[in-house]
């Protein structure tokens, strides 16, 4: 399921300008996923997996279940709580799913032929990526949840961290969401500081402060020692950044249990791991790997492997490759890792190189002059992001991906990796940022499987590819491009899949988790058509906290419509139809007008009637309904329209002239110029639900409005109805102040005591 935004065409007509729009705690008896990479050794292996074994997974018998759809990319690894008592619904298994646009989900896990939604929660407006960094695309077009949760079954809680956009800036916050309702818990949720002793990049009067503009939230959160551990990495080594790890007491979020920052007298020294979150010990000792950066063996640990204490924070003993200047200067840093084979404290870590790196715990060598503990497995060739980890009963396995050639499998024999592989798959992927994990009957040989996500093909719009191989000698078993039913979404880079109970969960970046499992009939295969909502947000700007009397909303999901889209189509009477290609979108029941239909996302108005606290809102596809999606309703709800329908960025504005604003055509200061929006709450005359509005009557907001351009106020010449287009859009005609800075100027409309997001800007001159 693609992701489509609402598309804009602008046009003059003679000296006019149009705008069209087309658009009590759960017990846990069976296997759960708890926490990021299966267990806190980070193995990236299930190994109480009974039903899923080399007979049982084959082509015929193992296939697409269904999906679960969400509201944006998924980076981080869905997590299974088995035996959840839900409110009024029973015990059931969960799959938690969390988003980049800061949304999390609660799904029955065994529901993903027709998804049921126990509880959504968002978390806040997710930060645009051009925020960070304008040409920044390792993570796009928005930043939410990056990283992996964690869940603490005894309390019932589920920890996330969440990137937010507030007044403009990012900000992070640690979340503890009840397990059976979403909602907040230990004194949750809590903005992220720190700062520590250092005389480092962007110091002041000697202390190192936490700086969210210079950093995301990659590795996935460790629970342990009472204690959630948060680590953070840098975009793209983008200006002053820091390794941090920063911890909260579990039971209770407004403490904050420790910081460490990996070059505090330095720079650089990014945790980022690939995802992978940091590993912990039986002892409660955390490892973790550093990026690019200082290294002085002392204060600075840039380019290693780090052991500190998860009480006091402090480093107890560390790892270097002794060419860390190198590799920090070719950008070939550590990135894969750490993991440690259990029952041992033997760390695993790769390099962007090529090298993994087996180290002893116990005694981890510093600075390693002789490059005596690597094993050179790619020669420069490929980088190594992730790998799974098995200590089966005939040995210790690594599992990795090599860039241009198969996944292959390496002997561990104490703290030495055979650099020579003893098994190669027969598949070849393009790209070393796959997906691993290990599912199995304890330490078995014969009952193992590899399950992998890749994408393989150089397209990065291709669909990503599921592969299952024995994982003693890396026969394929089964993929998803084997049959069309069984296809997945768009590659999610780095992702792990979660194997719980006989099921496959697959994240992707196309707006859903996929789920796998055995047939029972070739009936399971096809997914059933009852719609299932995801999200809804505002059309505009993507907000997805409330919805308000005539807001342009989008709602994503699957099998919400045709699989040809379809546009806005008036009636007899002139009005938008509440049916298209057999949708319609209903809110407390009230059909709304329909603005644009497809599969996986559909476009409506909220009806001016709805005027409750909370509306029901369902989708109805060929007459099948979906379940019902509870929203808050708000007197407002303002968003701006971008240019490119991302809720981002340019404003689809146009200049005083009528020409589109653009940074090739900036607007002058004190000349006018025309937005577009929508969210505007009740007006007056109130408007007929699916109107088209005419020049001769422009209902106005009942609420006041003000807009800002560059921080300044400007003068509102017009806010009302916009002309030619459906009741819910809305025009302003704003006067740029005197004075405003030459260059991209923020852009915030406030309609009472709302106000859009300030991530909107028009061109001025």
């Amino acid at each position: 399921m693609s992701v489509r935004y609402p598309q804009f065409h602008i046009f003059s007509k003679a000296c006019a300008a149009a705008l069209l729009l087309l658009t009590a705690a759960p017990g846990y008896s069976q296997v759960s996923v708890l926490t990021g990479n299966y267990d806190n050794s980070r193995s990236n292996a299930n190994l109480q997996e009974t039903q899923l074994t080399p007979s049982t997974v084959a082509p015929g018998s193992f296939g697409k279940l269904g999906s679960f759809p969400v509201d944006g990319q998924v980076y981080g690894q869905p997590l299974y709580a088995s035996s959840v008592l839900i409110p009024g619904q029973g015990t059931h298994d969960v799959v938690y799913i969390a988003t980049e646009h800061n949304s999390v989900y609660a799904y029955d896990a065994a529901s993903a032929a027709s998804p049921v939604l126990y509880w959504h929660v968002n978390l806040g407006p997710s930060v645009p990526s051009t925020v960070l960094q304008s040409d920044y695309t390792d993570v796009s077009p928005e930043i939410g949840i990056l990283s992996t949760g964690v869940i603490d079954a005894a309390a019932g809680v589920l920890y996330e961290v969440a990137e937010t956009l507030q007044k403009g800036a990012p900000e992070f916050q640690i979340h503890a969401l009840d397990l059976t309702t979403g909602a907040e818990l230990m004194n949750g949720p809590v903005t992220i500081t720190a700062s520590i002793a250092g005389s480092g990049y962007n110091s002041t009067d000697g202390k190192v402060s936490f700086d969210p503009t210079m950093h995301i939230q990659r590795p996935g959160l460790l629970l342990a020692n009472g204690t959630v551990y948060i680590a953070f990495g840098s975009h793209a080594d983008y200006g002053g950044w820091h390794g941090w790890v920063i911890g909260y007491t579990a039971s209770n979020l407004r403490h904050q249990a420790g910081v460490y920052n990996a070059t505090p007298n330095g720079m650089g020294g990014s945790v980022w791991q690939s995802g992978r979150g940091l590993a912990a010990d039986e002892t409660g000792a955390l490892y973790l790997i550093t990026g690019n950066g200082d290294n002085d063996g002392v204060s600075n640990l840039g380019e290693s492997m780090v052991k500190m204490s998860g009480t006091s924070f402090q480093v107890t003993d560390w790892y270097s490759p002794g060419n860390e200047q190198w590799l920090s200067d070719n950008d070939e840093d550590l990135a894969a890792g750490v993991g440690i084979f259990p029952g041992t404290h033997i760390a695993i870590a790769g390099d962007k190189f090529g090298d993994f790196y087996a180290i002893n715990g116990d005694d981890m060598g510093h600075l390693d002059t002789a490059n005596a503990l690597q094993s050179s497995i790619g020669n420069g060739n490929f980088g190594i992001f992730t790998f799974a980890l098995w200590n089966r009963a005939d040995g210790n396995y690594i599992y990795a991906q090599q860039q241009w050639g198969p996944v292959a499998e390496f002997q561990v024999t104490g703290s030495t990796v055979n650099p020579t592989p003893v098994a190669t798959s027969d598949t070849q992927a393009v790209t070393g940022y796959s997906g691993f994990a290990i599912s199995a009957n304890g330490n078995q040989p014969s009952t193992g499987i590899l399950w992998q996500i890749t994408r393989d093909t150089q397209d990065s719009s291709r669909a990503a590819t599921l592969h299952a191989y024995t994982a003693t000698n890396l026969t394929e078993l089964w993929n998803s491009n084997m049959a069309a039913a069984d296809n997945l979404g768009t590659f999610p880079k780095f992702v792990s899949p979660t194997i719980a109970n006989g099921l496959v969960y697959v994240p992707t970046f196309s707006g859903a988790v996929v789920v796998y499992g055995l047939l029972p009939n070739a009936a399971n295969v096809n997914q059933l058509a009852q719609p299932a909502i995801a999200g809804v947000s505002n059309a505009a700007s993507y907000d997805s906290a409330t919805v308000s009397p005539g807001e342009l909303i989008t709602i994503f999901g699957m099998n919400l419509g045709p699989s040809t889209p379809a546009g806005l189509q008036l009636n007899a009477d002139g009005t938008v139809s509440t049916d298209l290609s057999a949708t319609r979108v209903l809110f407390d029941g009230i059909a709304a007008p329909m603005v644009y239909t497809a599969n996986g996302q559909v476009s409506a108005v909220v009806p001016y009637e709805v005027a409750n606290p909370t509306t029901q809102v369902q989708v109805e596809y060929q007459g099948t309904q979906s379940g019902s999606f509870s929203m808050n309703v708000a007197a407002a709800t303002p968003g701006i329209f971008s240019m490119d329908s991302t809720g981002t960025g340019q404003a689809a504005a146009l200049n005083q002239d009528g020409s589109v604003n653009s940074t090739a055509n900036p607007a002058s200061a004190g000349s006018i110029v025309v937005l577009f929006a929508t969210g505007s709450g009740q007006m007056t005359p109130a408007p007929v639900d699916g109107s088209v509005t005419a020049a001769s009557s422009l209902p106005v907001p009942v609420q006041p409005v003000k807009v800002t351009i560059g921080g300044k106020s400007a003068a509102v010449l017009y806010a009302g109805a916009a002309p030619g287009m459906v009741a819910g859009i809305m025009q302003i005609n704003a006067k740029i102040p005197a004075g405003t800075a030459a260059g991209s100027a923020p852009v915030v409309l406030t309609i009472g005591t709302q106000a859009s997001p300030q991530s909107i800007t028009v061109a001025v001159k």
